[in-house]
């Protein structure tokens, strides 16, 4: 436990000066986390109404004692991130040593765990057109980690709270569960509502599907009704409102296969879709008997293509136009994926052994990984998150 502790602890500290070298790297105009700093210190003076998901930017001013100064700000922001991302990295580590321990060496089984929660936060896609045809790492990918969006960096342990306890509802009903699942939908709407999106779109299907028109079923969807109220004032709050900073009002709209910033062109979107989820696909694969059988796959799969339809989809006008906002579910939505794929493999490794197969995977992984470990490099070196 103490070793533990210190471990997350030193996480903490690295974690805040990875968070400050990403926000001192990136140039002005392209940097979203000095941007939400200054949001919140807006937010702080009065200048900027409080948006809809505004407890990201309130938290910034509490962290930072309201005192609206540029650097406090700025390391409030990067503290939060460091301490979402290491409750991330908390959480990925207690479900992985649950799948590992049984060996002949715990202190080898822990530090494994610990190793493969730490790869998580690298892990990244195989920028396969993308770096060919521009030299992009991220844009024109579905990539499971950022490093330079700090509203879907805090968003992202709610966001997976909300897909556990939502599982487990799926798994095994309990209606007091349902409380906390409204508390994560919270959090999730008013930090920053990109995963609800895909929640409310695929939780009440697999609910309905699971318990049909029983109980379990309207218990389980009033929490999602309530959050579509939540979210319902936030879209009040952002599109119906007089903006200080603009004339011009943004709305969202559908537009199918609206030509992003992020994927300038649709034709490497298949080949990206392949390259990206190289490793979650290859497991699917090769292990397509029990993967079909598992509800936590369908789950997981059936959020990531919901994700990538809602970005194919659904689009803002106006100012927000640019802002690529119906991207960042999809985020949320492969990591999901990396986690279970890997989950599951750790699971073989443990039952089946070093097999051919098992040891493919994991090398394939293993690219993955690297290739995040170099985005990471080339972002704090050069500025460019693209």
């Amino acid at each position: 436990m103490k070793q533990n502790k210190l471990l997350l602890s030193t996480a903490f500290l690295l974690l805040c000066v990875a968070y400050m070298a990403v926000l001192a790297a990136i140039p002005d105009g392209y940097n979203d986390m000095r941007e939400h700093a200054a949001f919140a210190r807006e937010m702080l003076s009065g200048v900027r109404p409080t948006a809809g998901n505004f407890m990201f930017y309130w938290l910034v001013n509490i962290v930072s004692l309201f005192s609206g100064n540029i650097r406090f700000s700025e390391i409030s922001l990067c503290l939060l991130l460091a301490g979402a991302t290491t409750y991330r990295l908390y959480w990925s580590q207690k479900k992985i040593v649950a799948v590992t321990t049984g060996g002949k060496n715990s202190r080898l089984d822990y530090w494994l765990s610990f190793g493969f929660a730490v790869s998580l936060l690298f892990v990244f896609a195989i920028p396969i057109p993308s770096y060919s045809l521009d030299e992009f790492m991220y844009i024109g990918n579905y990539v499971p980690n950022v490093w330079h969006n700090s509203t879907v960096l805090f968003v992202f342990p709610f966001a997976l709270l909300l897909f556990e306890q939502s599982y487990r509802q799926l798994t095994q009903y309990e209606a007091q569960r349902n409380n906390w699942i409204l508390l994560f939908i919270f959090l999730n709407v008013f930090i920053k509502p990109s995963y609800f999106f895909v929640f409310v779109s695929v939780y009440p299907l697999l609910l309905l599907l699971k318990y049909k028109l029983k109980k379990e079923f309207w218990q389980g969807i009033l929490p999602v009704m309530i959050g579509l109220v939540f979210l319902a004032l936030e879209f009040w709050s952002i599109y119906l409102t007089k903006d200080p900073f603009s004339n011009e009002k943004s709305s969202v709209i559908f537009q199918p296969f609206y030509s992003s910033p992020l994927f300038p062109d649709l034709w490497p979107m298949p080949y990206a879709f392949i390259f990206s989820l190289f490793f979650p696909l290859l497991y699917a694969a090769f292990n397509f008997n029990t993967v079909r059988k598992s509800q936590l796959f369908w789950f997981s799969s059936l959020s990531f293509i919901v994700s990538v339809f809602i970005y194919l989809f659904i689009a803002e006008t106006g100012p927000r136009a640019t802002h690529g906002n119906f991207y960042w579910q999809i985020v949320i939505c492969t990591w999901i994926c990396f986690f279970v794929s890997l989950m599951a493999l750790l699971r073989d490794f443990k039952q089946q052994g070093k097999t051919f197969k098992n040891s493919l995977l994991l090398s394939v992984y293993g690219v993955q990984v690297v290739m995040g470990i170099i985005y990471f490099i080339r972002l704090c070196a050069t500025g460019n998150y693209y």
